[in-house]
């Protein structure tokens, strides 16, 4: 008895928990659209989204390139899961990643897109929880990582555009100390096996839950240090999704009227992608439209037009999230579940080190 009131007690904080983060970042995400709104010359503003609505074929074009860039990062994650040994269809992966692309737009936190995704591939591979969570965690390492150099490499190529304004400087500093830090990071969980240092070892004893449950991630992630042209692989598959994703701003710009070179969205962009992956804010709202604004007022892109620039990027993933929304009504259909029964699985069963998750 005593167990189960603890239980529920537990629970409830959880959701106490849970519900005050979200509620931050909503206030966060007004707040910060708020102060760009009083910047924004609303009339000029309106005129600017209305004259762009008669440019339809660079929407579609901006579309496509974004299906490009997610398209290929579904690819790069089916190849990260082969590798581990979980062998699913690519028409499998593609839908489970769509999935997980509309749990990141619409959850608002309350089921994270990884969960799903590894949610999804724990139920096809019986018994490997924490090999299914593993892959999600290597697929967006992998992503950001390349990003990442990408970004820094082209800060590099253009260093005249982030050394000569001052407002440029600290998400250059932040993309170069990124860089820096995740090289670290992957030298020193891939340089050896930490599992076996003797002070990790001794207190991630395989009796335990927890070190079992470590063990097991850590085992899946180190995995891929001996596969060097698979990594090989997915990184040039996150060189094409950064560039799809890069060609789908220039083209909705386009369909703003800004004709900059496609060399400044190169140099730009990935900066903005790489900083809103930082989940400040519900579908990094407000973060990222600071970061247009302030990076594009750089090459002479008025506040108004970098707005709807930032608006018109955003509206471009959230049509694919609904997609993947619509493949999550089928997947929850063929189980005979309703979308809330279907979402209610996913957060009581989880992946291991996920709230509710068994190991």
């Amino acid at each position: 008895m005593r167990d189960s009131v603890s239980r529920k007690r537990d629970s409830a904080g959880a959701v106490a928990r849970r519900f005050l983060s979200v509620g931050g970042r909503v206030v966060l995400c007004v707040v910060l659209l708020g102060l760009l709104v009083r910047r924004l010359d609303l009339q000029e503003f309106g005129r600017i989204l209305a004259g762009a609505a008669s440019q339809w074929p660079w929407w579609l074009a901006g579309l496509a390139f974004t299906f490009m860039g997610l398209f290929a990062g579904a690819w790069r994650w089916r190849e990260i899961l082969t590798a581990q040994g979980i062998r699913l269809s690519f028409g499998q992966v593609f839908c489970i990643f769509f999935i997980g692309q509309f749990f990141n737009a619409f959850m608002l936190g309350a089921c994270g897109g990884d969960v799903a995704r590894a949610y999804y591939v724990a139920r096809r591979a019986s018994g490997r929880r924490a090999e299914a969570a593993s892959t999600v965690l290597v697929d967006r390492a992998i992503g950001l990582w390349v990003t990442i150099a990408f970004g820094c490499a082209m800060i590099a190529r253009h260093r005249a555009l982030f050394t000569e304004y001052a407002a440029n400087r600290w998400p250059a500093l932040l993309m170069w100390i990124l860089l820096a830090g995740s090289a670290a990071a992957a030298w020193l969980l891939f340089r050896r096996n930490l599992a076996e240092h003797p002070w990790l070892a001794a207190r991630l004893k395989p009796e335990s839950r927890v070190g079992r449950l470590v063990r097991r991630v850590y085992a899946a992630f180190f995995l891929y240090r001996g596969r060097p042209l698979l990594m090989v692989g997915a990184a040039g598959l996150s060189l094409v999704n950064i560039v799809g994703l890069t060609l789908a701003c220039w083209s909705f710009a386009r369909s703003l009227g800004v004709d900059n070179p496609l060399s400044v969205f190169f140099a730009l962009f990935p900066v903005i992608t790489v900083i809103a992956a930082v989940p400040l804010t519900p579908g990094s709202l407000g973060v990222r439209e600071g970061l247009f604004v302030t990076l594009f007022s750089s090459v002479q892109v008025g506040d108004e037009t970098a707005m709807s620039l930032s608006l018109l990027v955003y509206a471009g993933s959230l049509v694919w999230s609904l997609f993947g929304g619509a493949i999550f009504m089928g997947y929850a259909a063929s189980e005979g579940r309703g979308f809330r029964e279907e979402l209610e699985a996913i957060q009581h069963e989880g992946v291991p080190g996920v709230e509710g998750g068994p190991p």
